[in-house]
C-alpha cells in the first residue's frame, strides 16, 4: 500500500543506508514514548521533571517520526544491514535517554548522563542515581529502560537471529506431534515473547504488591527483576524476607529460557523434562548456592536465603545488592565471578555468555579430544535433544573469543584508568555479562558513582556489546568497518584520477 503514495521520481533506499535509518527512528520512538508516559506520571507526583520529559520525549519522537517517513526501503534488506539497523536502533536508545537526562537536570555533565543511560538500556546493575531523590517520572524512566533492554535481548534471541538463521537451534521453531512451538515464525515469537514478558512483569508486580511493597516500589522491582537490570527503587525493600523469596522466585524464573516458560504455560512438561540446558542450569544454581553456604558459613535459615538471594542475582546478572553473609572464604567472589560470566539460560533477558553456550564448549572439547584419540571420528554436537551445525559450533567459538576479548580490552583500560586489578577484572565482567553489582574480594559492594568518569566511560562499549549478545554487535562494526574502507578506497581513487587530470 506505501508503494501507491511513493512519487516516481524518487529511487529506493540502498538496503544500508534504509536500515541505519529506519533503526534510528525506531530507537526514537522507542525512548520518546517511554519519556512521555514518564512525564506524564511525574504529573501524579512531584511534577519536577515532568516539563522536561514531556519536552524532550516531544523533542525526540517529532525527529525520529519525521525520519521514518523519510526512509523508501529496498524490496530486499541484508542480513547483516538488519544487523546493523538493530544495533543502531539499540545506541539511538542510549543517545534518546542520555538527552532525557540532560533536559530533565538529573545530570548535568553528558558522560554521567551517557553512563546512567548505557547502565538502564543494558540492563546492567550499575547505576549512579539516588533512587530516594528521583521523582515518580525518573524513576519509571529509569526501570522503563532496562525493560525495553530486556525485552530487546528477547527480541534479538528468540524472533530475529533464528529468522535470520542465526542460532536457529536455540528458538522453539519445530511443529508437528501436537506440539505448539513458541517461534513458529518471526511475527509469532514476537508476538509471543511480548505476551510472556509483559505477563510476568505483572505477575511480579501484583506478588511484590502482595509482599508490602507501594505501588511505584512494586513496578520498579518488578520491571527490574523481569528485567534482570538490577536497579532497586527507594528505600530498602529487600530488607523485609518476603520481599527476598518474590525476588529470589522471579529471579529463577528470568534466568530460565523464555522456551521453558512456554512449555510451562502450554503444559508440555516432556520438553521441559528433556531439556539438557534447564538441567545445568538447575545444578549451577544448586551446587553454586551451596559451595557460597559453605565457604560464608551460612548456618541459619536467614543466613541460607540471602546466600541463596545472593548467588540467583548474580547467576542470573540481576544484580541486585546484598550484603555477604559472614566472614567470605578468599574462593566466593571467584565463585561468583565465575557464575556472572556464564549467566543463565539463552532465550533469557539475562547476559553473559549463556548456559547453552557453555554446554556447546564442553561438547565442543570432548570431541576434539576424541578425535587425538581417533582422528577419522564423526561425531555430531548434540545438546538434548537438539543437533548443532557446523555453523552454530562455530558462531559459539567466535562467541567465545569475543566475549575474552571484550572482557580483557575492558578491563585492561579500567586498570589503567584507576582501579586496581581485581576490581578491574570484576567490572570489566560484569560489564560484558550485563550483571552487577562489582565485590571487592571480601564480599563488600563497589559504588560507581566513586569512580572516576574515564572508568565510567570505559565500561560503556562492554555494557553495549554484551547487551547485543556479542554477535550483531560483531557484525555491525564490520559493516560499518568496511563502509568506512570502501569510502576511503573510492576517496584515493578520485585523488589519483583528479591528479591524473590535472596533468
Amino acid at each position: 500500500m506505501r508503494n501507491l503514495f511513493r512519487s516516481p521520481g524518487k529511487a529506493d533506499w540502498g538496503s544500508l543506508s534504509s536500515a541505519v535509518a529506519t533503526g534510528a527512528a525506531v530507537g526514537g520512538l522507542t525512548t520518546s514514548a517511554l519519556g512521555l508516559v514518564a512525564g506524564l506520571l511525574d504529573l501524579t507526583g512531584s511534577r519536577g521533571d515532568a516539563q522536561g520529559l514531556l519536552l524532550g520525549g516531544t523533542v525526540v519522537s517529532l525527529v525520529a517520526a519525521w525520519l521514518f517517513m523519510q526512509v523508501r526501503r529496498p524490496r530486499r534488506h541484508g542480513t547483516a544491514d538488519i544487523l546493523t539497523g538493530i544495533t543502531v536502533a539499540f545506541l539511538t536508545m542510549v543517545l534518546a535517554g542520555t538527552l532525557l537526562y540532560l533536559v530533565t537536570g538529573t545530570f548535568s555533565e553528558a558522560d554521567d548522563a551517557l553512563f546512567e543511560s548505557a547502565a538502564g538500556f543494558s540492563t546492567t546493575a550499575l547505576t549512579t542515581l539516588d533512587a530516594d531523590a528521583l521523582g515518580r517520572g525518573m524513576l519509571f524512566f529509569r526501570a522503563g529502560s532496562q525493560w525495553i533492554g530486556g525485552l530487546t535481548a528477547l527480541l534479538l534471541g528468540v524472533a530475529i537471529l533464528p529468522a535470520l538463521s542465526a542460532d536457529r537451534e536455540l528458538a522453539d521453531r519445530r511443529r508437528g506431534g501436537g506440539r505448539r512451538p513458541l517461534a513458529p515464525s518471526g511475527g509469532t515469537a514476537a508476538r509471543n515473547v511480548l505476551v510472556l514478558y509483559t505477563g510476568f512483569t505483572l505477575l511480579l508486580a501484583v506478588g511484590y504488591l502482595i509482599a508490602g511493597i507501594g505501588c511505584v516500589g512494586s513496578v520498579v522491582l518488578a520491571v527490574s527483576t523481569a528485567s534482570t537490570g538490577g536497579f532497586v527503587g527507594p528505600g530498602q525493600p529487600f530488607a523485609d524476607p518476603s520481599v527476598q523469596w518474590v525476588a529470589i522466585l522471579g529471579m529463577f524464573v528470568a534466568g530460565a529460557s523464555l522456551v521453558i516458560l512456554w512449555r510451562i504455560v502450554t503444559r508440555q512438561w516432556h520438553g521441559i523434562r528433556r531439556s539438557a540446558e534447564f538441567s545445568a542450569y538447575l545444578l549451577l544454581l544448586l551446587g553454586g548456592t551451596l559451595l557460597l553456604g559453605w565457604w560464608s558459613e551460612a548456618g541459619s535459615l536467614a543466613e541460607w536465603r540471602e546466600t541463596l538471594f545472593t548467588l540467583l542475582s548474580t547467576a542470573t546478572t540481576t544484580g541486585f545488592p546484598m550484603e555477604p553473609v559472614g566472614a567470605w572464604a578468599a574462593a566466593a567472589p571467584v565463585l561468583l565471578l565465575l557464575l556472572a560470566s556464564i549467566g543463565p539460560m539463552t532465550g533469557s533477558a539475562g547476559g553473559g555468555f549463556q548456559v547453552f553456550r557453555m554446554l556447546g564448549l564442553v561438547k565442543l572439547a570432548r570431541r576434539e579430544l576424541m578425535r587425538q584419540l581417533h582422528p577419522n571420528l564423526a561425531a555430531r554436537i548434540r545438546i538434548g535433544g537438539l543437533v548443532l551445525s557446523e555453523a552454530s559450533v562455530g558462531r559459539i567459538v567466535l562467541q567465545q573469543f569475543l566475549f575474552v576479548a571484550v572482557v580483557v580490552g575492558s578491563s585492561a583500560a579500567v586498570a589503567i584508568l584507576g582501579l586496581d586489578v581485581a576490581s578491574a577484572l570484576a567490572a570489566g565482567v560484569h560489564a560484558t555479562a550485563t550483571a552487577g553489582p562489582i565485590r571487592t574480594m571480601e564480599g563488600a559492594i563497589l559504588d560507581p558513582a566513586a569512580w572516576s568518569r574515564p572508568v565510567r566511560l570505559a565500561l560503556i562499549p562492554a555494557m553495549l556489546i554484551g547487551r547485543l549478545a556479542l554477535y550483531p554487535a560483531l557484525v555491525a562494526l564490520g559493516t560499518a568497518a568496511t563502509g568506512v574502507r570502501d569510502r576511503l578506497r573510492l576517496r584515493r581513487r578520485w585523488v589519483s584520477l583528479m591528479a591524473e587530470h590535472s596533468r
